[in-house]
């Protein structure tokens, strides 16, 4: 059993924030293979004005690019919570960890999301930093990340867990959040990675996830543990040595989703032989989306629909 952020976890292994975990359906087939914990899509407070684009997934030998819009891949406020209401609600038998996302620094729109999730009874949150953009920039960062994190600790009851955005110096920011009186991390996000001009994909919008991403985890690891944090770790793991590694290094928890999304939901099992799966039924194939419920296929390429 694993302590974590207030909660109490059977074994390790969590489904990170992606398409694993943007429906109900798909959290149902992360609970019967057999993961302790899913975080959910992020979600943030925003109207789609445009019909947005869908995802497209090139797989290369060592990982793959996805490109996908803001509006496809970031869930409103309102779906967010309609998501962790109904998976609450259906019994998944996994924690289920909300995340929530602002381009913003601006400490009162992070805790009016929060609260919200918190007044539902959520007791971990993940604050997603991917979207600060050109905030990353400002040379008052952390400083301005200090500040927030101090407030919103204070103010909210749930444990909060930043996921860390890779321009953000390690040292800097896990000293930052411990000192802010931070307890978790959540490592690490996708890659910015300008694809090959031939997958025809948005370089704003495409991101590179695969074994590349394992030592630049390792790295930020390392460093929030020498911090004291908890950690709840992953970006590139691709095998059940991986998932030790991070382990042995002083990860609590591990998370995982482009193996799972490359492989299958029966894959979890050779991860970790702790997560003890459901018989997974042979509909259950389609990682990336709804396709077995009736939803469209988006023809993204990820699949061999």
């Amino acid at each position: 059993m694993i302590e974590f952020g207030g909660y109490t976890f059977d074994h390790p292994l969590v489904a990170a924030s992606c398409p694993l975990t943007e429906s109900v359906y798909r959290l149902k087939c992360c609970r019967d293979a057999g993961f302790s914990a899913a975080i959910l899509k992020s979600g943030t407070d925003y109207s789609r004005k445009t019909v947005p684009y869908g995802r497209k997934v090139i797989y290369t030998d060592n990982g793959y690019f996805a490109d996908s819009s803001f509006e496809r891949e970031i869930l409103t406020i309102d779906e967010a919570l309609a998501l962790y209401k109904e998976a609450n609600g259906s019994d998944t038998g996994m924690r289920i960890i909300p995340s929530v996302a602002i381009a913003s620094l601006r400490e009162e729109d992070w805790y009016e999301m929060c609260v919200k999730f918190q007044e539902e009874g959520a007791g971990l949150i993940q604050l997603d930093f991917f979207y600060l953009g050109s905030h990353l920039c400002d040379e008052h960062i952390y400083q301005s990340v200090y500040r927030s994190l101090c407030s919103l600790n204070h103010r909210l009851s749930a444990t909060l867990m930043p996921k860390l955005n890779i321009r953000l110096a390690p040292q800097n920011i896990c000293q930052v959040l411990a000192q802010s009186g931070t307890k978790c991390v959540s490592l690490l996000d996708s890659i910015r990675k300008v694809p090959p001009s031939e997958y025809q994909m948005h370089n704003e919008t495409t991101s590179y996830f695969g074994s590349d991403q394992l030592p630049i985890t390792l790295e930020y690891l390392k460093t929030a543990v020498k911090c004291g944090l908890k950690v709840c770790a992953g970006g590139g793991v691709n095998s059940a040595e991986d998932v030790n590694l991070l382990r042995r290094e002083g990860a609590d928890l591990v998370q995982v989703a482009s193996y799972i999304l490359k492989n299958g939901f029966h894959s979890v099992s050779n991860l970790i032989p702790e997560a003890h799966h459901n018989s997974i039924s042979s509909i259950y194939h389609h990682t990336w989306c709804d396709v077995e419920e009736g939803f469209p296929c988006e023809k993204c390429g990820a699949c061999a629909c």
